[in-house]
């Protein structure tokens, strides 16, 4: 039997996309420390792109236990699946204007596709997911 393992979002996601979303919140609060004029108003509202960025983020999870996978995210929704339903996971890469883009599919003995979003969680998420799903320890 093995210990159930619960990813949440790494650290290294929330760094990255609520440091991006924050500078204009450093800007203006450097400025005001310099004794500049801000708007508190202005303050305000460039703190809520890098805390909705944050309550996102908090809202991913993955679960690997002995039965099966749970995972939830914002956008995607939300699964539970038994190993026995689970055929496959697989990995697309997508091309897009932008560049190019990894996507996650776990195929289901039914037909269907789930996508899952694993880039928030840390790297040895998706090793652990596959090992369980191939049926290993």
């Amino acid at each position: 039997m093995n210990p159930p393992r619960t990813f949440r979002t790494s650290l290294g996601s929330y760094a990255l996309l609520c440091g991006v979303l924050s500078v204009p919140l450093l800007l203006l609060a450097g400025g005001a420390l310099a004794g500049g004029h801000v708007e508190r108003t202005a303050l305000l509202l460039s703190a809520v792109p890098p805390a909705a960025a944050a309550l996102w983020l908090a809202g991913f999870k993955l679960r690997i236990d002995d039965s099966g996978i749970e995972y939830r995210s914002l956008l995607g929704g939300s699964f539970r699946i038994p190993y026995s339903e689970i055929d496959s996971l697989r990995t697309h890469t997508i091309r897009t204007s932008r560049g190019l883009y990894r996507q996650w599919v776990l195929q289901l003995r039914d037909g269907r596709s789930l996508p899952m979003n694993l880039k928030p969680f840390v790297s040895s998420a998706y090793s652990v997911l596959l090992q369980r799903i191939r049926g290993g320890a």
